[in-house]
Protein backbone atom coordinates (compact mmCIF):
# COMPACT_ATOMS: atom_id res chain seq x y z
CA UNK A 1 0.00 0.00 0.00
CA UNK A 2 1.38 3.43 -1.09
CA UNK A 3 1.72 5.65 2.00
CA UNK A 4 0.12 8.59 2.56
CA UNK A 5 1.79 11.69 4.03
CA UNK A 6 0.79 13.09 6.69
CA UNK A 7 -0.23 16.66 5.44
CA UNK A 8 -2.10 14.83 2.35
CA UNK A 9 -4.28 13.46 5.76
CA UNK A 10 -4.57 16.44 7.99
CA UNK A 11 -5.88 18.16 4.86
CA UNK A 12 -7.93 15.75 3.41
CA UNK A 13 -10.37 15.23 6.75
CA UNK A 14 -10.23 19.00 7.73
CA UNK A 15 -11.59 19.59 4.12
CA UNK A 16 -14.14 17.02 4.32
CA UNK A 17 -15.15 18.14 7.65
CA UNK A 18 -15.55 21.67 6.80
CA UNK A 19 -17.41 20.62 3.71
CA UNK A 20 -19.63 18.54 5.18
CA UNK A 21 -21.35 21.16 7.59
CA UNK A 22 -21.34 23.63 5.20
CA UNK A 23 -23.15 20.80 2.89
CA UNK A 24 -25.22 20.39 5.76
CA UNK A 25 -25.69 23.81 6.99
CA UNK A 26 -26.84 24.80 2.92
CA UNK A 27 -29.27 21.72 2.84
CA UNK A 28 -31.00 21.56 6.41
CA UNK A 29 -31.92 25.63 5.71
CA UNK A 30 -33.72 25.02 2.28
CA UNK A 31 -35.62 22.14 3.66
CA UNK A 32 -36.76 23.97 7.15
CA UNK A 33 -37.41 27.13 5.53
CA UNK A 34 -40.84 28.06 6.12
CA UNK A 35 -43.26 28.21 3.57
CA UNK A 36 -46.57 30.44 3.40
CA UNK A 37 -49.71 29.18 1.76
CA UNK A 38 -51.98 30.82 0.11
CA UNK A 39 -54.62 29.80 2.35
CA UNK A 40 -53.16 30.39 5.08
CA UNK A 41 -51.85 34.20 3.92
CA UNK A 42 -55.60 35.10 3.06
CA UNK A 43 -56.81 33.96 6.57
CA UNK A 44 -54.10 36.27 8.29
CA UNK A 45 -54.56 39.04 5.94
CA UNK A 46 -58.75 38.29 6.32
CA UNK A 47 -58.54 39.11 10.28
CA UNK A 48 -56.01 41.58 9.88
CA UNK A 49 -57.80 43.56 7.14
CA UNK A 50 -60.64 43.07 8.96
CA UNK A 51 -59.48 44.64 12.57
CA UNK A 52 -58.54 47.70 10.19
CA UNK A 53 -61.63 48.24 8.81
CA UNK A 54 -63.50 48.52 12.25
CA UNK A 55 -61.12 50.96 13.81
CA UNK A 56 -60.78 52.68 10.88
CA UNK A 57 -65.07 53.02 11.04
CA UNK A 58 -64.78 53.83 14.53
CA UNK A 59 -61.81 56.74 14.26
CA UNK A 60 -63.79 58.00 11.29
CA UNK A 61 -67.05 58.79 13.36
CA UNK A 62 -65.65 59.33 16.54
CA UNK A 63 -62.50 60.96 15.83
CA UNK A 64 -62.82 62.56 12.46
CA UNK A 65 -60.91 62.69 9.16
CA UNK A 66 -58.06 63.94 10.42
CA UNK A 67 -57.63 61.36 13.11
CA UNK A 68 -58.41 58.61 10.28
CA UNK A 69 -55.37 60.14 8.06
CA UNK A 70 -52.99 59.76 11.01
CA UNK A 71 -54.83 55.87 11.92
CA UNK A 72 -53.94 54.91 7.97
CA UNK A 73 -50.64 56.35 7.67
CA UNK A 74 -49.61 54.64 11.44
CA UNK A 75 -50.88 51.07 9.69
CA UNK A 76 -48.86 52.16 6.43
CA UNK A 77 -45.82 52.81 8.53
CA UNK A 78 -45.97 49.47 10.73
CA UNK A 79 -47.53 47.21 8.04
CA UNK A 80 -46.52 48.81 5.14
CA UNK A 81 -49.99 48.61 3.79
CA UNK A 82 -51.63 51.49 2.04
CA UNK A 83 -55.40 51.79 2.52
CA UNK A 84 -58.53 54.00 1.35
CA UNK A 85 -61.71 54.41 2.79
CA UNK A 86 -64.72 54.27 1.56
CA UNK A 87 -68.73 55.18 2.24
CA UNK A 88 -71.41 53.34 1.68
CA UNK A 89 -72.61 55.25 -1.64
CA UNK A 90 -68.79 54.22 -2.99
CA UNK A 91 -67.39 57.48 -2.37
CA UNK A 92 -63.66 57.97 -1.01
CA UNK A 93 -63.79 59.65 2.29
CA UNK A 94 -60.27 59.28 3.93
CA UNK A 95 -58.65 61.78 1.05
CA UNK A 96 -56.37 59.55 -0.40
CA UNK A 97 -55.78 58.40 -4.08
CA UNK A 98 -58.23 55.74 -5.42
CA UNK A 99 -56.40 52.69 -6.97
CA UNK A 100 -57.39 51.79 -9.99
CA UNK A 101 -60.15 49.41 -10.17
CA UNK A 102 -60.96 49.87 -6.27
CA UNK A 103 -64.72 50.51 -7.55
CA UNK A 104 -65.62 47.01 -8.16
CA UNK A 105 -63.79 46.21 -5.42
CA UNK A 106 -65.61 48.21 -3.24
CA UNK A 107 -68.94 46.89 -4.64
CA UNK A 108 -68.32 43.44 -4.27
CA UNK A 109 -67.39 44.03 -0.57
CA UNK A 110 -70.37 45.78 0.15
CA UNK A 111 -72.70 43.36 -1.14
CA UNK A 112 -70.69 40.14 1.22
CA UNK A 113 -69.48 40.11 4.75
CA UNK A 114 -66.00 38.45 3.95
CA UNK A 115 -63.00 39.77 3.17
CA UNK A 116 -63.01 40.58 -1.44
CA UNK A 117 -59.25 39.69 -2.83
CA UNK A 118 -58.05 41.24 -6.43
CA UNK A 119 -54.90 40.56 -8.13
CA UNK A 120 -52.64 43.20 -8.75
CA UNK A 121 -49.60 43.13 -10.93
CA UNK A 122 -45.82 41.50 -9.71
CA UNK A 123 -47.71 39.53 -6.93
CA UNK A 124 -49.51 42.01 -4.85
CA UNK A 125 -52.98 41.89 -3.78
CA UNK A 126 -56.19 44.56 -3.36
CA UNK A 127 -58.20 43.44 -0.68
CA UNK A 128 -61.86 44.99 0.19
CA UNK A 129 -63.65 44.85 3.96
CA UNK A 130 -67.12 46.30 4.91
CA UNK A 131 -66.83 47.66 8.51
CA UNK A 132 -70.31 49.45 10.19
CA UNK A 133 -69.81 52.71 12.52
CA UNK A 134 -71.12 52.71 15.70
CA UNK A 135 -73.89 54.90 14.20
CA UNK A 136 -74.78 51.92 11.80
CA UNK A 137 -73.19 53.43 8.87
CA UNK A 138 -71.17 51.31 6.63
CA UNK A 139 -67.72 51.95 5.58
CA UNK A 140 -65.05 49.62 3.42
CA UNK A 141 -61.57 49.95 3.48
CA UNK A 142 -59.43 49.35 0.46
CA UNK A 143 -55.91 48.48 1.18
CA UNK A 144 -53.43 47.51 -1.21
CA UNK A 145 -50.94 44.06 -0.13
CA UNK A 146 -47.54 42.90 -1.27
CA UNK A 147 -48.44 39.12 -2.54
CA UNK A 148 -47.81 36.55 -0.40
CA UNK A 149 -43.79 34.99 -0.03
CA UNK A 150 -44.07 31.40 -0.59
CA UNK A 151 -40.57 29.42 -0.46
CA UNK A 152 -39.78 28.93 -4.07
CA UNK A 153 -38.16 25.37 -4.94
CA UNK A 154 -34.44 24.38 -4.66
CA UNK A 155 -32.68 25.50 -7.88
CA UNK A 156 -30.26 22.27 -8.52
CA UNK A 157 -27.94 25.17 -10.15
CA UNK A 158 -28.07 27.01 -7.21
CA UNK A 159 -27.65 24.80 -5.14
CA UNK A 160 -24.82 22.97 -6.70
CA UNK A 161 -22.62 26.73 -6.77
CA UNK A 162 -23.04 26.68 -3.35
CA UNK A 163 -22.18 23.21 -2.31
CA UNK A 164 -18.61 24.49 -4.51
CA UNK A 165 -18.24 27.52 -3.23
CA UNK A 166 -18.22 25.77 0.40
CA UNK A 167 -15.86 23.22 -1.46
CA UNK A 168 -13.65 25.87 -2.52
CA UNK A 169 -13.15 27.97 0.71
CA UNK A 170 -13.25 24.88 2.72
CA UNK A 171 -10.07 23.87 0.68
CA UNK A 172 -8.22 26.81 1.02
CA UNK A 173 -8.53 27.19 4.53
CA UNK A 174 -8.00 23.76 5.30
CA UNK A 175 -4.80 23.75 2.99
CA UNK A 176 -3.07 26.95 4.98
CA UNK A 177 -4.12 24.64 8.42
CA UNK A 178 -2.66 21.76 7.13
CA UNK A 179 0.51 23.84 5.77
CA UNK A 180 0.84 24.90 8.87
CA UNK A 181 0.99 21.71 10.78
CA UNK A 182 3.15 19.83 8.43
CA UNK A 183 5.26 22.26 7.37
CA UNK A 184 8.00 21.63 10.90
CA UNK A 185 7.32 18.05 10.39
CA UNK A 186 8.99 17.93 6.65
CA UNK A 187 11.71 20.79 7.67
CA UNK A 188 12.76 18.41 10.64
CA UNK A 189 12.44 15.19 8.45
CA UNK A 190 15.29 16.60 6.15
CA UNK A 191 17.51 17.76 8.63
CA UNK A 192 17.32 14.37 10.36
CA UNK A 193 17.90 12.81 7.02
CA UNK A 194 21.11 14.98 6.72
CA UNK A 195 22.20 14.29 9.65
CA UNK A 196 22.25 10.65 9.04
CA UNK A 197 23.75 10.58 5.62
CA UNK A 198 26.49 12.72 7.16
CA UNK A 199 26.13 15.99 7.47
CA UNK A 200 26.41 17.02 11.32
CA UNK A 201 26.34 20.44 11.68
CA UNK A 202 22.67 20.18 10.56
CA UNK A 203 21.00 22.83 12.30
CA UNK A 204 17.09 23.91 12.09
CA UNK A 205 16.92 26.81 14.58
CA UNK A 206 16.72 29.28 11.61
CA UNK A 207 13.82 27.64 9.95
CA UNK A 208 11.66 27.56 13.64
CA UNK A 209 12.76 31.30 14.80
CA UNK A 210 9.57 32.85 14.41
CA UNK A 211 7.51 30.31 15.66
CA UNK A 212 6.49 29.50 19.74
CA UNK A 213 4.65 26.28 19.90
CA UNK A 214 5.84 22.61 20.79
CA UNK A 215 7.70 22.65 17.30
CA UNK A 216 9.80 25.56 18.04
CA UNK A 217 10.89 23.40 21.49
CA UNK A 218 11.38 20.09 18.98
CA UNK A 219 13.44 22.21 16.84
CA UNK A 220 15.37 23.30 19.68
CA UNK A 221 15.85 19.94 21.16
CA UNK A 222 16.62 18.09 17.58
CA UNK A 223 19.85 21.28 17.43
CA UNK A 224 20.88 20.16 20.82
CA UNK A 225 21.09 16.61 19.83
CA UNK A 226 22.76 17.86 17.09
CA UNK A 227 25.49 19.68 18.54
CA UNK A 228 26.51 16.86 21.21
CA UNK A 229 26.38 14.07 18.40
CA UNK A 230 28.68 16.46 16.43
CA UNK A 231 30.81 16.80 19.21
CA UNK A 232 31.22 13.14 20.23
CA UNK A 233 31.98 12.15 16.55
CA UNK A 234 34.69 14.78 16.39
CA UNK A 235 36.14 13.46 19.87
CA UNK A 236 36.07 10.07 18.77
CA UNK A 237 38.02 10.74 15.19
CA UNK A 238 40.36 13.02 16.64
CA UNK A 239 41.05 10.19 19.48
CA UNK A 240 41.53 8.24 16.28
CA UNK A 241 43.87 10.64 14.57
CA UNK A 242 46.34 11.01 17.53
CA UNK A 243 46.03 7.48 18.83
CA UNK A 244 47.21 6.64 15.46
CA UNK A 245 50.09 9.41 15.12
CA UNK A 246 51.48 8.54 18.14
CA UNK A 247 51.53 4.86 18.18
CA UNK A 248 53.95 4.87 14.81
CA UNK A 249 56.49 6.02 16.52
CA UNK A 250 57.11 3.51 19.53
CA UNK A 251 56.29 0.74 16.42
CA UNK A 252 59.43 2.39 14.34
CA UNK A 253 61.11 2.08 17.62
CA UNK A 254 59.85 -1.75 18.31
CA UNK A 255 60.92 -2.90 14.68
CA UNK A 256 64.67 -1.18 15.29
CA UNK A 257 64.84 -3.01 18.53
CA UNK A 258 63.32 -5.93 16.38
CA UNK A 259 66.47 -5.89 14.18
CA UNK A 260 68.84 -5.43 16.84
CA UNK A 261 67.65 -8.29 19.04
CA UNK A 262 67.65 -10.54 15.30
CA UNK A 263 71.04 -9.95 15.29
CA UNK A 264 71.97 -10.88 18.74
CA UNK A 265 70.12 -13.37 20.07
CA UNK A 266 70.86 -16.98 18.93
CA UNK A 267 68.62 -19.42 17.16
CA UNK A 268 66.44 -20.16 19.82
CA UNK A 269 64.65 -16.64 19.70
CA UNK A 270 63.72 -16.99 15.96
CA UNK A 271 60.99 -18.02 16.69
CA UNK A 272 59.57 -15.58 19.22
CA UNK A 273 60.95 -12.63 17.06
CA UNK A 274 59.22 -13.68 13.89
CA UNK A 275 56.03 -13.68 16.24
CA UNK A 276 56.42 -10.08 17.51
CA UNK A 277 57.37 -9.38 13.57
CA UNK A 278 54.03 -10.60 12.57
CA UNK A 279 52.26 -8.46 15.41
CA UNK A 280 53.79 -5.28 14.74
CA UNK A 281 53.54 -5.37 11.00
CA UNK A 282 49.56 -5.98 11.99
CA UNK A 283 49.36 -3.29 14.49
CA UNK A 284 51.30 -1.13 11.69
CA UNK A 285 48.13 -2.00 9.17
CA UNK A 286 45.71 -1.54 11.67
CA UNK A 287 47.51 2.19 12.62
CA UNK A 288 47.09 2.98 8.95
CA UNK A 289 43.52 1.35 8.24
CA UNK A 290 42.54 4.01 11.24
CA UNK A 291 44.21 6.63 9.82
CA UNK A 292 42.27 5.95 6.09
CA UNK A 293 38.79 5.62 7.86
CA UNK A 294 39.65 9.46 9.85
CA UNK A 295 40.41 10.61 6.07
CA UNK A 296 37.55 9.75 4.79
CA UNK A 297 35.27 10.63 7.61
CA UNK A 298 36.68 14.33 6.67
CA UNK A 299 35.71 13.87 2.88
CA UNK A 300 32.63 12.57 3.51
CA UNK A 301 31.62 15.13 6.18
CA UNK A 302 32.59 18.39 3.54
CA UNK A 303 36.10 18.53 4.20
CA UNK A 304 39.31 17.69 1.85
CA UNK A 305 37.59 16.90 -1.40
CA UNK A 306 39.71 14.17 -3.81
CA UNK A 307 40.55 14.53 -7.03
CA UNK A 308 38.05 13.59 -9.72
CA UNK A 309 38.47 12.30 -12.90
CA UNK A 310 36.72 9.55 -15.46
CA UNK A 311 37.12 6.37 -13.68
CA UNK A 312 36.89 3.00 -16.28
CA UNK A 313 35.27 0.67 -14.08
CA UNK A 314 35.75 -2.57 -16.20
CA UNK A 315 39.54 -1.81 -16.30
CA UNK A 316 39.95 -1.24 -12.51
CA UNK A 317 37.14 -4.34 -11.77
CA UNK A 318 39.51 -6.40 -14.15
CA UNK A 319 42.77 -5.45 -12.33
CA UNK A 320 41.76 -6.06 -8.47
CA UNK A 321 40.15 -9.37 -9.28
CA UNK A 322 43.65 -10.31 -11.48
CA UNK A 323 45.63 -9.01 -8.23
CA UNK A 324 43.37 -11.09 -5.71
CA UNK A 325 43.20 -14.14 -7.54
CA UNK A 326 46.77 -13.86 -7.19
CA UNK A 327 46.60 -13.96 -3.92
CA UNK A 328 43.72 -16.24 -3.39
CA UNK A 329 45.54 -19.29 -5.56
CA UNK A 330 47.65 -19.85 -2.25
CA UNK A 331 44.90 -20.79 -0.01
CA UNK A 332 43.08 -22.84 -2.35
CA UNK A 333 40.45 -20.58 -3.54
CA UNK A 334 39.75 -18.18 -6.90
CA UNK A 335 38.12 -15.16 -7.94
CA UNK A 336 36.76 -14.47 -11.40
CA UNK A 337 35.17 -11.39 -13.04
CA UNK A 338 31.82 -13.72 -14.69
CA UNK A 339 30.69 -9.87 -16.40
CA UNK A 340 32.16 -6.96 -17.11
CA UNK A 341 30.29 -4.07 -19.35
CA UNK A 342 31.84 -0.61 -19.71
CA UNK A 343 31.61 2.07 -17.66
CA UNK A 344 33.00 5.23 -16.41
CA UNK A 345 31.96 7.50 -13.35
CA UNK A 346 33.79 10.11 -12.18
CA UNK A 347 35.88 10.06 -8.92
CA UNK A 348 39.32 8.88 -7.45
CA UNK A 349 40.75 6.22 -8.92
CA UNK A 350 43.01 5.43 -6.02
CA UNK A 351 39.98 5.65 -3.82
CA UNK A 352 37.38 3.21 -5.49
CA UNK A 353 40.65 0.66 -6.38
CA UNK A 354 41.01 0.63 -1.84
CA UNK A 355 37.06 0.29 -1.67
CA UNK A 356 36.70 -2.57 -4.20
CA UNK A 357 39.47 -4.33 -3.27
CA UNK A 358 38.48 -4.66 0.53
CA UNK A 359 35.28 -5.68 -0.64
CA UNK A 360 36.83 -8.44 -2.64
CA UNK A 361 39.39 -9.25 -0.15
CA UNK A 362 36.69 -9.60 2.38
CA UNK A 363 35.09 -12.53 -0.07
CA UNK A 364 37.85 -14.31 -0.51
CA UNK A 365 38.44 -14.17 3.66
CA UNK A 366 35.65 -16.31 4.22
CA UNK A 367 34.56 -18.13 0.82
CA UNK A 368 34.84 -21.75 1.26
CA UNK A 369 38.09 -23.48 -0.13
CA UNK A 370 38.26 -24.82 -3.66
CA UNK A 371 35.19 -22.17 -4.19
CA UNK A 372 35.73 -18.69 -6.17
CA UNK A 373 34.57 -15.99 -5.50
CA UNK A 374 32.44 -13.92 -8.32
CA UNK A 375 32.57 -10.27 -9.51
CA UNK A 376 29.77 -9.05 -11.71
CA UNK A 377 29.92 -5.24 -13.47
CA UNK A 378 26.67 -4.12 -15.17
CA UNK A 379 24.95 -1.00 -16.42
CA UNK A 380 21.28 -0.73 -14.57
CA UNK A 381 18.42 2.77 -14.89
CA UNK A 382 18.00 4.98 -12.12
CA UNK A 383 15.40 7.20 -11.35
CA UNK A 384 17.38 10.35 -11.81
CA UNK A 385 20.29 8.88 -13.97
CA UNK A 386 22.43 5.21 -14.95
CA UNK A 387 24.65 3.65 -12.37
CA UNK A 388 27.04 1.11 -12.44
CA UNK A 389 26.04 -2.09 -10.51
CA UNK A 390 29.15 -4.01 -9.07
CA UNK A 391 27.92 -7.27 -7.48
CA UNK A 392 30.91 -9.09 -5.40
CA UNK A 393 29.25 -13.02 -4.25
CA UNK A 394 31.24 -15.49 -2.12
CA UNK A 395 30.92 -19.04 -0.74
CA UNK A 396 31.13 -19.09 2.44
CA UNK A 397 28.96 -19.31 5.39
CA UNK A 398 27.20 -16.23 5.17
CA UNK A 399 25.58 -13.33 7.76
CA UNK A 400 23.18 -13.58 10.20
CA UNK A 401 20.37 -11.42 9.04
CA UNK A 402 20.48 -9.13 12.12
CA UNK A 403 24.31 -8.68 11.03
CA UNK A 404 23.82 -7.21 7.31
CA UNK A 405 23.14 -3.64 7.96
CA UNK A 406 26.22 -3.79 11.07
CA UNK A 407 28.54 -4.85 8.86
CA UNK A 408 30.09 -1.57 7.46
CA UNK A 409 30.62 -0.04 11.00
CA UNK A 410 33.96 0.39 11.92
CA UNK A 411 35.61 -2.53 14.02
CA UNK A 412 32.32 -4.75 13.99
CA UNK A 413 33.12 -8.66 13.32
CA UNK A 414 30.15 -11.39 13.08
CA UNK A 415 30.57 -13.56 15.98
CA UNK A 416 31.96 -16.72 14.24
CA UNK A 417 34.56 -14.45 13.00
CA UNK A 418 35.84 -12.95 15.67
CA UNK A 419 38.94 -14.71 15.48
CA UNK A 420 42.23 -12.47 14.49
CA UNK A 421 43.32 -15.25 12.09
CA UNK A 422 40.16 -15.11 10.02
CA UNK A 423 38.31 -11.79 11.19
CA UNK A 424 40.32 -9.09 9.88
CA UNK A 425 40.42 -5.56 12.05
CA UNK A 426 36.66 -5.31 10.91
CA UNK A 427 37.89 -1.43 9.12
CA UNK A 428 37.39 -2.89 5.38
CA UNK A 429 34.05 -2.96 4.61
CA UNK A 430 33.66 0.43 6.58
CA UNK A 431 36.27 2.26 4.64
CA UNK A 432 34.73 0.59 1.46
CA UNK A 433 31.51 1.77 2.37
CA UNK A 434 32.62 5.95 3.09
CA UNK A 435 34.48 5.82 -0.24
CA UNK A 436 31.43 4.52 -2.23
CA UNK A 437 29.43 6.90 -0.20
CA UNK A 438 31.99 9.92 -0.80
CA UNK A 439 31.35 9.25 -4.51
CA UNK A 440 27.78 9.26 -4.53
CA UNK A 441 26.92 5.67 -4.19
CA UNK A 442 25.42 3.11 -2.06
CA UNK A 443 26.86 -0.30 -0.49
CA UNK A 444 24.50 -2.95 0.55
CA UNK A 445 25.30 -6.33 1.74
CA UNK A 446 22.54 -9.64 1.39
CA UNK A 447 22.84 -13.43 1.71
CA UNK A 448 22.40 -15.36 -1.76
CA UNK A 449 20.13 -17.81 -1.88
CA UNK A 450 22.74 -20.74 -2.50
CA UNK A 451 24.62 -19.80 0.44
CA UNK A 452 27.32 -17.00 0.92
CA UNK A 453 27.66 -13.70 0.97
CA UNK A 454 26.51 -10.70 -1.58
CA UNK A 455 27.96 -7.13 -1.45
CA UNK A 456 26.49 -4.76 -4.33
CA UNK A 457 27.87 -1.61 -5.37
CA UNK A 458 26.09 1.25 -7.29
CA UNK A 459 27.95 4.25 -8.56
CA UNK A 460 26.68 7.19 -10.63
CA UNK A 461 27.77 7.03 -14.19
CA UNK A 462 29.70 10.07 -16.01
CA UNK A 463 26.59 11.86 -17.72
CA UNK A 464 26.57 10.67 -21.74
CA UNK A 465 28.89 7.84 -20.59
Amino acid sequence: MMPVSLFLKIFLWFWLAMTLVGATLVITTEITRPEVSLPRWREFTGDTISYYADRSADVLKEEGREALDAYLKEINQTSQIQSTIFDSQGNEVSGHPVPRGAEELVARAQGSTEVQYQPRGRGGMMVARSAKAPDGQNYTIVAQLPGPRMRPPIEVTDLIVRLLAILLTAGLVCYGLARHLTSPVSRLQTAVRDLSAGNLATRVGSAFKTRTDEFADLGRDFDLMAERIEGLVGIQRQLLRDISHELRSPLARLNVALELARKCSGADAGAALDRIELESERMNELIEQLLRLAQLANHVDGGEQAALEPVQLEDLVKKVAADADFEAVSQNRAVRVVEATECVTTGSTELLRSAIENIVRNAVRYTGEETQVEISLDRASGEDRPYAHIVVRDHGPGVPEEALEELFRPFYRVGHARDRQSGGTGLGLAIAERIIRLHGGTLTASNAREGGLQVEVHLPLEEGR
